[in-house]
């Protein structure tokens, strides 16, 4: 995988491939290990330490990702694509409406949500978890995004976002049903800001549509209109996403029954550390991308101004150095003393307000806790099935979606009520926030 005669094979049909395990394999061990990537020189960290190293700021993100999973994924001239002066401008606008109140309105809508999913299923033989989520997480975020949406439209543009993270690092007939689904949401999301601009809706002040909408560039104008629809819709997808963190953490409390009961029992601190354990154990994406601004040694390897800097993001959660053991689940890893957030990474790292992690790692942590409780206090059965999962698949799941029947009521103890405000709350590592 190195250097042969001085030249080295480009790796990017190897990754897509082989998927998630790629960059450790690369890595072999090492800190840092050079290759070649979408046609660049490119070098490949992993470790607490290869995190620091790529969130120095002698990297940058513009250009980083290829067009066909940027413009898919993210959209054009968005926050994942922005340096310095203008990233800071445009983190603040999200920064500015995920907020530990706002999450803890969000958190009490899904509670409200998920027990009424409950509900219907109790009239159901069986229900597929990873559907339901999509269902529940989009019932919940859409509204509180300050989006107006009626019964009938809400499943659809929840099938649409699901299928745009479903296909988007996928070769084929999925990536040509999420290009599909992204054109269709797009065009949603744009009418919503023209019809927010031109006062025929009136989103709710602090809601992400209010804020896209006013949102405006270094230079003082509006942001043009399909930067604003991406950021609106890269508030709202993220949370979407939730869905294969809520699938995985299904499994996990079949799988592990002592754990679901310490959760029903009001185990607030295992709650926590559950959630933890799931986006360690389970992966939502295998690698980040940085491109050097100027000619530099990055541990060890040079890479040359333009070249690519990819952090191990899988691999960093399962380094045995700091995750022993790292393929078993083990929520008690998080119950020990404290995490070092630069060794847990399923969503970036750094820090959240100057720099790349991103901003909706409480939701994520918030939305997770929510659907485990709601699950432990749902009297249900698991039948046979194949929960098991394809690494070389981007993103994965459980292959049944996590099959779930003979659903009955809700309540386990401690769960809070549907419309409590006691959300579910837990740490993101190394921001000292409870969200």
């Amino acid at each position: 995988m190195g250097y042969a005669d001085g030249v080295q094979t480009d790796q990017t049909i190897h990754l897509v491939r082989t998927g998630y395990p790629w960059a450790a394999r690369l890595r072999d061990g090492a800190v840092a290990a050079p290759t070649r990537l979408l046609g660049r020189r490119a070098v490949v960290v992993g470790g607490a330490a290869g995190v620091r190293r790529f969130y120095d700021p002698r990297l940058r993100r513009r250009g980083a990702l290829p067009a066909v999973i940027r413009l898919l994924l993210f959209g054009p001239g968005t926050v994942h694509g922005l340096d310095e002066a203008e990233h800071h401008l445009r983190k603040a606008l999200f920064l500015g409406v995920i907020t530990p109140g706002s999450v803890a309105d969000l958190a009490s809508r899904a509670q409200r949500e998920w027990q009424t999913a409950i509900g219907r299923w109790s009239g159901r033989d069986q229900v597929v978890l990873f559907d339901e989520a999509v269902q529940v997480l989009a019932a919940s975020v859409i509204p509180w995004a300050g989006v107006p949406i009626d019964a009938q439209e809400l499943p659809r543009r929840a099938r649409q976002l699901a299928t745009v993270l479903q296909g988007f690092a996928t070769p084929g007939p999925a990536y040509v049903r999420a290009v599909r689904a992204r054109s269709a949401v797009g065009r949603w999301a744009r009418r919503l800001i023209r019809d927010a601009r031109g006062g025929r809706i009136s989103p709710p002040a602090g809601t992400a549509l209010h804020a896209v909408a006013e949102a405006r560039d270094p230079a003082g104008r509006l942001l043009p209109e399909r930067v604003a629809a991406t950021e609106l819709l890269n508030v709202i997808r993220p949370t979407i996403a939730v869905a294969w963190f809520v699938t995985f953490a299904g499994k996990a409390l079949h799988e592990n029954p002592t754990w679901r009961q310490r959760i029903a029992d009001g185990d607030r601190a295992a709650l926590d550390a559950f959630v933890q354990e799931v986006r360690r154990t389970y992966p939502f994406v295998p690698i980040l991308t940085a491109r050097a601004r100027s000619t530099q040694d990055v541990l060890g390897v040079p890479v040359p101004r333009g070249g690519l800097v990819v952090l191990d993001v899988h691999g960093t959660d399962h380094d045995p150095a700091a995750w022993p053991d790292p393929a078993r689940f083990d929520p008690e890893r998080f119950l020990r003393g404290t995490v070092d957030p630069d060794t847990l990474v399923p969503q970036g790292g750094g820090a959240v307000v100057t720099g790349h992690r991103c901003p909706g790692e409480g939701v994520t942590l918030s939305m997770t806790a929510v659907a485990v409780q709601a699950l432990v206090g749902a009297a249900r059965s698991v039948p046979d099935q194949d929960l098991e999962f394809d690494l070389s698949r981007i993103p994965t799941m459980p292959r049944s979606g996590v099959v779930l029947s003979r659903v009955a009521g809700a309540g386990g103890a401690d769960a809070p009520a549907a419309g409590s405000d006691r959300p579910p709350v837990v740490s993101a590592p190394g921001t000292g926030d409870r969200v």
